[in-house]
């Protein structure tokens, strides 16, 4: 026997033996069907939080409690997710939800009658993933159904955004003896989008010296913050990611037991290392500045009747 499961958006009652009431429909002689129009999701305006995403379980917890936050501050608004990666992608199957392109996703949104969307990357710089992101939502603009979409961009998207999170960083750093050094595990990227982490790297020299950042696939790497740690004359290294979830980079790249993680790497330099693996988004404060980025967007939606170009 084949089962079949679906959600419905209204009750199911048995046993109903009088005429229906308002409201009310008969689907037999002992079933009926109660729903109330008002409460029925208006799927005209949607999200779509787009993450590079993970393979590892348990990484969704940082997409999980902001997609949480963002159901809680928009009751009106339809909210999705959508990974960039495409080697996540493959890994989750072609098949699965979390398999799906963000493109597809967004396309599907507009099949389903959504015409007011709001895009928010949950990516920590603008670099390719955001790039390629920001392509799609360009070319859904004025056609596939959409009347209007925004971006959203990304936690270091701006000058002003940098100065932001350095403070913020602050803010939610391990508890530390004087003397002991924080080092944040940024991914990196090619080209000029890198700069981003030099950009917060000064900021951070400017508001506590013994918080540094290095990237992971990208200049400067673990060996030019092996040297700088060692000009400061720190004896004990807190690692942290500056990466979104706490994934593959973070658990194993940065925090793991093999010769080539960051956490090995600082141990045979001579440093005493822990490891802190808990993603950007799983900070509420770091969080509190993607949603705030997902603010603006949304507001440019509701106001903007021409459908002005991504900010």
């Amino acid at each position: 026997m084949l089962a079949l499961s679906f959600a419905l958006p209204f009750r199911l009652s048995t046993a109903v033996s009088r005429p229906p009431r308002a409201g009310q429909k008969f689907l037999s002689g002992r079933v009926v069907l109660r729903y109330s129009p008002a409460r029925m999701p208006e799927t005209h305006n949607a999200i779509l939080l787009a993450a590079f995403g993970s393979r590892l379980p348990g990484a969704e917890a940082s997409l999980d409690a902001i997609r949480a936050r963002a159901c809680g501050l928009y009751p009106g608004y339809r909210v999705e997710t959508a990974l960039t990666s495409g080697t996540v992608r493959r890994h989750k199957g072609a098949h699965s939800r979390q398999g799906q392109s963000p493109e597809d996703i967004l396309k599907g949104l507009a099949r389903e009658g959504v015409t007011r969307l709001a895009v928010q990357s949950l990516h920590v710089i603008p670099g390719d993933e955001f790039k390629s992101l920001e392509r799609v939502v360009a070319g859904l603009k004025g056609g596939q159904g959409f009347e209007r979409i925004e971006l959203g961009r990304p936690l270091l998207g701006n000058a002003a955004d940098v100065r932001l999170v350095a403070q913020t960083l602050l803010t939610v750093l391990p508890p530390r003896q004087p003397g002991e050094a924080v080092l944040l595990m940024g991914h990196g990227t090619r080209g000029r989008a890198n700069a981003v982490y030099q950009d917060l790297a000064d900021e951070l020299r400017a508001l506590d010296p013994l918080v540094l950042i290095g990237a992971l696939e990208a200049e400067p790497g673990l060996a030019a913050k092996v040297d700088e740690l060692r000009t400061l004359g720190a004896a004990k290294v807190h690692l942290m990611p500056l990466l979104f979830a706490r994934g593959v980079h973070a658990t194993r790249d940065m925090a793991g037991e093999g010769k080539n993680s960051w956490r090995a790497g600082l141990t045979r330099a001579g440093f005493t290392c822990e490891a802190h693996v808990k993603g950007a988004g799983e900070h509420p404060a770091l969080a509190a500045v993607w949603l705030d980025h997902l603010r603006e967007a949304v507001e440019r939606l509701e106001a903007n009747p021409e459908n002005r170009p991504v900010a």
